[in-house]
């Protein structure tokens, strides 16, 4: 008796002990849940450590309603689409047989929803929120029932189902109701369905349902982002009656504090349309080319946002610009590609200037037409280039010609041989008249820099007026004077032309000269710098120091 009693008590030890573990297990994914899935602070990284530790111990246990749950919050901590419908898709492979849980797999199938939806694949997302509903409804949550059908409802709303939609947001207010009329899911079915009804042209019920709503926010304390989106629900509803101006104010009202880009984006071209009725273009353009920026940043575009390109093609069209014209029109047929793929309402629901075909073949059209404007442009091209070509080889060959004639001259006066003998200008006919200086010391002066010239005092580097006068045993005054007077140029003009004359006859008759660099020709004519003597050699003679040496250097080669 005592063994028996022995074996019963080790057993209930035994499964005492299992059901601890249990326990244990269970309330470390419940706090690991209440820790990742509420909190924003840990990164991705650190959330993956934690529940992948997790994720070993319930591995280990072969408890299958675990293992889901830890892939299910797996896919909670990553941003990348693919890795949360992987993490997902684990979940449900490990609880899809689970029987007798009411939260498994149902929570699975309604994140895959989420997940598709994100990644723009509508109808799937649908799918798999419907089965989430069965799931609910078989095991009696009426709270996610509801939770689900909000989300099929909206499903049904991008879809352009209308009608269906309407009903699962009528069952949906009901039950918010019967709760409690003012919570924040109510015034979301609201705002919804006001949507509906704008979308569908139901414009009193859009205008009932915005006051409601209104009025719901401006009494509760849910975020001011649900007033704005009433706020802008009926600025569009007021463009949907051809009020435009009052739809404007009321979307610019409302639109700065919406939080969605979605809604951004509708609130936007809604002020396009409204523009444009108003006959303000650029304010439209401006608006209409947002919607051209959304879908090449997110590849996704709200169906009823397509007519945004066809405005574009058109504004294209007027302004005659075909490379825009094409760029909008292939947009456009990525647009109806997408939603051919994702909306299958959409031969039905959208009316459309274009259909598909036409759209190819616009494009086809535009594509020729640009390949035969580039090569008119290329033709236009080549010969504005050959003529171009044409006028540059006339243009230096008459600039050959002008630098040959002054060459020619400065030999021409470079060799001319001169008599050595005193100036003489006391008896001259004509004779500039300096009246504060006596003529006999004008006669002094221009002796002096005669011998100056002579002697080529003029080739010390940076010689100043100062010491030329002193060189001519006269003043820096009269000296200026009387340079200027009779040698008709000013003191720098009258040194750097000496200097010039003086290099082009070394450059002439002294072969080493030809070798120099210019910087080098430049020191020897008493230059500080090769800019220097560059500019004053073109001044003098109007061409290039290295042209005139090489025309000399080829004119040498040509004597036998």
């Amino acid at each position: 008796m005592k063994k028996v009693l022995l074996f019963f008590y080790l057993l209930f030890n035994v499964i005492l002990c299992q059901a601890q573990e249990k326990d244990v297990l269970y309330d470390e994914y419940v706090t690991l849940k209440n820790i990742l899935v509420a909190s924003d602070s840990i990164d991705v990284e650190t959330s993956e450590l934690r529940i992948r530790d997790y994720l070993k111990k319930v591995f280990k246990s072969g408890r299958k309603e675990l293992i889901g749950r830890a892939y299910y919050l797996l896919s909670f901590k990553h941003t990348a689409i693919d890795k949360n419908l992987k993490y997902i898709d684990s979940s449900i492979f490990y609880t899809k047989d689970l029987k007798g849980d009411e939260l498994f797999p149902m929570k699975a199938y309604f994140h895959k929803g989420v997940y598709l939806r994100q990644n723009h694949d509508y109808t799937g997302a649908l799918d798999e929120y419907i089965f989430a509903e069965s799931l609910a409804k078989a095991n009696g949550s009426i709270a996610y029932q509801y939770h689900i059908k909000f989300n099929i409802a909206s499903m049904k709303r991008r879809l352009g189902f209308y009608d269906e939609s309407i009903a699962l947001f009528k069952e949906c207010l009901v039950y918010e109701k019967a709760k409690q009329q003012n919570t924040l899911r109510y015034q979301h079915i609201l705002f919804q369905l006001s949507s509906i009804y704008y979308e569908s042209n139901q414009t009193e019920k859009c205008t009932e349902t915005n006051l409601k709503g209104i009025e719901l926010t401006l009494k509760s304390k849910n975020p001011k982002n649900i007033y704005n989106k009433f706020v802008v629900n009926e600025g569009i509803n007021l463009y949907k009656r051809g009020l435009y101006k009052a739809s404007i104010d009321s979307i610019e009202k409302g639109a700065p504090g919406l939080r969605s880009d979605l809604h951004e984006l509708i609130a936007h071209f809604y002020l396009a349309k409204s523009y444009d009725g108003i006959g303000e273009k650029e304010k439209a353009l401006f608006y209409f080319k947002k919607m051209d920026s959304f879908f090449v940043r997110e590849n996704d575009l709200f169906p009823p946002l397509r007519s945004s390109y066809e405005y574009l093609i058109q504004n294209a069209k007027r302004e005659k610009n075909k490379e825009q014209q094409l760029y909008y029109t292939t947009q456009l047929l990525k647009v109806d590609s997408l939603i051919h793929a994702d909306y299958k309402y959409l031969s039905n629901k959208i009316v459309k200037q274009y259909d598909f075909p036409e759209l190819i073949e616009s494009r086809d059209i535009l594509i020729n037409d640009l390949k035969n404007d580039k090569k008119q442009i290329l033709v236009i091209g080549i010969v504005c280039l050959v003529v171009l070509i044409m006028f540059v080889i006339l243009y230096y060959r008459r600039l050959k010609i002008k630098y040959q004639k002054r060459y020619d001259a400065i030999i021409k006066s470079s060799n001319v041989i001169v008599e050595d003998k005193t100036i003489v200008v006391k008896n001259a006919e004509l004779r500039p008249v300096i009246k504060d200086i006596d003529e006999d010391i004008v006669d002094e002066i221009l002796l002096q820099l005669n011998l100056f010239e002579k002697e080529k005092h003029y080739l010390i580097n940076q010689i100043s007026l100062k010491d030329v006068a002193k060189i001519v045993k006269t003043n820096s005054k009269y000296l200026s004077k009387i340079i200027n007077s009779y040698k008709e140029k000013n003191f720098a003009t009258y040194i750097n032309d000496l200097r010039i004359d003086y290099l082009i006859d070394r450059i002439q008759h002294d072969p080493m000269y030809q070798k120099y660099t210019i910087k080098a020709i430049a020191e020897e004519g008493g230059f500080s710098n090769s800019e220097g003597f560059f500019r004053a050699f073109q001044k003098k003679t109007g061409l290039k120091p290295s042209y005139f040496i090489k025309k000399v250097k080829e004119s040498q080669q040509k004597i036998p």
